[in-house]
């Protein structure tokens, strides 16, 4: 008798989750917001730019990182940065950046490196976004991700989606359309636009490298995913290139068996399932001094120096 009322309680238990959970399906969120506004001008952009070019997918480092203007002078190709931010995972980042693509188009891929070790363990950016914004992708998603986004779904984040706190464009702060320009680059990103928290930020930056060599693996969900975004890429002829993520450098990227194995084979596992990768992700490390408000942000020097690299390392391709 315990177990039957047991069971039935966890039954009830469940469907009433279920039900909060799709009783806020859709409503927008102050948290997802900002993120929608920038795919929605880059989509934009996308809609206006005739025959073939060049899309920048990954998250934030690239919405930093690189200067559309100069990549488009050297292509003589229209390119769009369709990089937003790495918290709502590759599976949606691969989701979005299908939108802009077009047949014979260009890919350059600087994807942040924890993307590559996506484990199915969504994070709440990317709860948020998927159930806000983008709730039929949860159908793509495998049994093993729906189950963990359905019991990962924080309480304050439910209530959240139910006072419908978005729906209005950002218009402040360093996120948002605002600060996008004609390419789909952030822009104001000068070393006079940085506050006395932003260097505060970059500091505890300095003193708390990532673990990214200890956290990879090289049969992740992940791995799944870009498979199949390959082949649907080839499938339009469309050129997919991955490069190395921007970060800011440490000593331990260099000097730690365990990190630097990962940085100096990261290109070699990438190619050796038959994909293209440029650059040496050490050669985009960069100095603290560089770094706007995180370990990913570039300031516009910084910028143009990592679109610099970007250009002498695609001087040895054949595109």
């Amino acid at each position: 008798m315990f177990i039957k009322n047991f069971l039935l309680f966890l039954f009830i238990y469940f469907l009433t989750w279920l039900l909060l959970i799709f009783g806020e399906v859709h409503n927008p969120t102050l948290m997802s917001q900002w993120i929608y506004d920038v795919y929605k001008k880059k989509e934009t952009i996308a809609k206006s730019i005739k025959g073939r070019k060049v899309v920048i997918m990954a998250g934030s480092n690239a919405l930093f990182g690189i200067d559309s203007h100069k990549l488009s002078q050297y292509f003589k190709l229209p390119v769009l940065n369709d990089g937003v931010n790495a918290g709502i995972e590759l599976p949606l980042i691969l989701y979005m950046a299908k939108r802009v693509i077009n047949p014979n188009d260009i890919i350059l891929a600087p994807l942040e490196y924890p993307m590559y070790s996506y484990n199915g363990k969504a994070g709440i950016q990317m709860i948020d976004y998927l159930l806000s914004r983008e709730p039929s992708f949860f159908w793509q998603l495998s049994i093993k991700e729906q189950f963990y986004i359905i019991w990962h779904i924080p309480i304050n984040r439910l209530i959240d989606g139910y006072f419908y706190k978005g729906g209005k464009r950002i218009q402040s702060g360093i996120y948002g359309v605002h600060h996008i320009n004609q390419y789909g680059d952030q822009i104001k990103t000068e070393k006079k636009y940085k506050k006395k928290y932003m260097f505060e930020k970059i500091k505890k930056y300095e003193d708390n490298p990532e673990k990214y060599g200890k956290e990879f693996n090289s049969n992740s969900l992940g791995w799944d995913y870009l498979e199949k975004f390959i082949k649907w890429s080839r499938d339009r002829n469309v050129t997919v290139i991955f490069m190395p993520s921007v970060l800011m450098k440490h000593k331990s990227y260099f000097n730690n068996p365990i990190e630097q194995k990962f940085y100096k084979n990261i290109g070699k596992i990438v190619e050796n399932r038959g994909w293209r990768y440029i650059g040496k992700p050490f050669d985009y490390m960069y100095n603290p001094l560089y770094f706007f408000n995180t370990n990913f942000h570039l300031i516009k020097k910084g910028q143009i120096l990592n679109t610099n690299k970007i250009i002498n390392n695609l001087n040895h391709e054949k595109l």
